[in-house]
Order: structure tokens, then sequence, then C-alpha cells
């Protein structure tokens, strides 16, 4: 699977809630896809998972005690939902979600490619989740706390 990747603007949720995927990253995604509305630093977007992807993050969370997979299914869960790209390459976001994530209709979003995985993002919010980014650290450097040779 070829990666997910960059920042593209210009795409706008339609007055119906519609909104087109990029078409370098239809295909990755694939038709029908999840599409979870997260939290990340305390700012909110919309993600959107290939299938294969979603269920792999679920069995992933199944470990731990009953509660703990419970939590953990909930909290992937509550703020998700199944998705198909019609023929144009739109897909429909509900209210809940779109709420969820801080969209409304006719709205500029901003996409970012995350590997696996594509946020979608209200400008407003993105830059509040940017600016609490510590841009100091380089790739590196977050790569060797990620092996645990932090020195």
């Amino acid at each position: 699977m070829r990666l997910l990747v960059g920042t593209l603007e210009g795409y706008k949720l339609d007055s119906k809630g519609r909104l087109l995927i990029p078409t370098k990253w239809r295909e990755r995604l694939g038709r029908e896809f999840y599409m979870a509305a997260v939290t990340v630093r305390g700012c909110k977007c919309l993600t959107l998972y290939p299938e294969d992807h979603f269920e792999s993050i679920y069995e992933s969370i199944q470990h731990g005690t009953e509660n703990q997979k419970y939590d953990a299914v909930t909290s992937l869960f509550d703020d998700a939902e199944e998705a198909v790209l019609d023929s144009q390459g739109r897909f429909t976001v509900n209210q809940r979600l779109k709420e969820a994530a801080n969209l409304s209709n006719d709205t500029t979003v901003v996409f970012k490619g995350k590997g696996k995985i594509i946020e979608i993002w209200n400008p407003d919010e993105y830059e509040r989740f940017y600016n609490s980014y510590d841009h100091s650290q380089g790739v590196y450097d977050l790569m060797d706390k990620l092996k645990g040779n932090e020195n």
C-alpha cells in the first residue's frame, strides 16, 4: 500500500455535507472506508481509515481487562461511521460527526495525509493544533524517542 502523504487545501464541504476526496488518494482509501471524529492534543478532526486499517486498529485494542477493552472500543466507535464514495468521489458526513469534528457545511477544509489515514480539519482548528506542536524536535529525535534510545 502506498502511503497517504501531504497537505491539500481548497476542498469544501458542500451544502449537503458532502466532501470530495482528492483524486490521488481515492484508490488508496478505497470506495468503502470508515470515518471517525477524533481529538488530538485537544483539537478535533475527522479521520478517514481504509477498511483493513480500521479493522486492524480494532484488533489491536482487544488486549487488557474487559473494562479496558470496552473503554477502548467505545472511544473508537462512538464517533465513527461507515462511509462510501459516490461515483464522483464524494462522501457524506452526518451532522453528529460534523459537530464532533468542528466541521460545517459550506466550509473549506484542510486534508492531511498521515500514512495510512487521512485527517480532515477545520482550518482554524488545524492552526490551533499546529501551534500546539513542538516544531523544534526533528524527525530523527522523535524516532529515537519511539525506539527508547533517548540520551
